[in-house]
């Protein structure tokens, strides 16, 4: 098992084994209104129904196989350090089994301690995604920064001061979005080769038209919208996370 001290320096940024989903898709199991939101009895659950997750009680047990490509799992390992970092966010990481929807959740859920939450990533969102054809490990990135995102929602009273009033989850799921497009910026900025533009596109096929329902998490072109405004927050303005939130804020109560 990865613990974030091996990773990046303290505290347990864990891949508990399964995968994760940017709530795309009805699920039996998730009430789509929530947007990307687990309750703590879906939480309940969905880690009760995981033959792997329901192994971490500690966190000290040993490593579960992930999602069987050990390169993948490495670098993916390093990518979600980076983000946990940039965001001051440390859920911990599971995949799970989304058989009746591909989706990716974030929950305030408390599974290992140390914890900020906890990151669901779907099996079959992780296959779709990989099959892309532009670098499709970078579009489960930019789907795993969206999530911790969410966590960072949580952990900043976020959420609440977003979408308190809100007939849909648009403005704390756009807001998710920002904080993605903030961490392609910082990266853009550290290797000016990262393909960013990948971040925006993934977002922007998994915006909706479905406008006036309560799941509705952007349009298209609003999903690509949030990830550039946050990209410029990093990338040309420089800003630091606290700047960030601020105008991710503004950002968001103006949609």
């Amino acid at each position: 098992m990865w613990s974030r001290r091996q990773i990046v320096c303290d505290g347990a940024l864990v891949l508990l084994g399964g995968s994760v989903c940017p709530c795309l898709a009805q699920s039996s199991r998730h009430d789509a209104a929530l947007g990307c939101t687990l309750t703590d009895t879906e939480a309940t659950k969905i880690f009760n129904e995981s033959t792997d997750t329901k192994l971490y009680i500690t966190g000290n047990e040993p490593m579960i196989p992930k999602s069987g490509n050990k390169d993948f799992d490495f670098a993916l390992a390093q990518t979600l350090a980076k983000i946990s970092n940039l965001l001051d966010a440390t859920p911990g990481f599971a995949y799970y089994d989304d058989y009746d929807g591909m989706n990716a959740f974030a929950s305030p859920r408390v599974r290992l301690s140390n914890a900020d939450g906890t990151v669901l990533f779907g099996q079959n969102l992780l296959k779709r995604l990989m099959q892309g054809n532009d670098h499709p490990e970078l579009g489960v990135a930019a789907v795993c920064a969206h999530e911790f995102g969410h966590i960072l929602q949580y952990k900043r009273g976020l959420t609440q001061i977003v979408g308190a009033g809100q007939p849909t989850v648009k403005r704390v799921e756009l807001q998710a979005d920002f904080f993605a497009g903030y961490f392609a910026g910082t990266r853009k900025r550290e290797k000016p080769d990262f393909p960013a533009a990948v971040f925006a596109m993934t977002q922007y096929n998994f915006g909706d038209n479905m406008i006036n329902h309560p799941s509705h998490h952007g349009t298209p072109n609003e999903r690509a919208a949030a990830i550039v405004r946050g990209f410029e927050v990093a990338y040309a303005e420089k800003r630091n996370l606290a700047d960030a939130i601020s105008i991710s804020i503004n950002y968001a109560k103006s949609l």
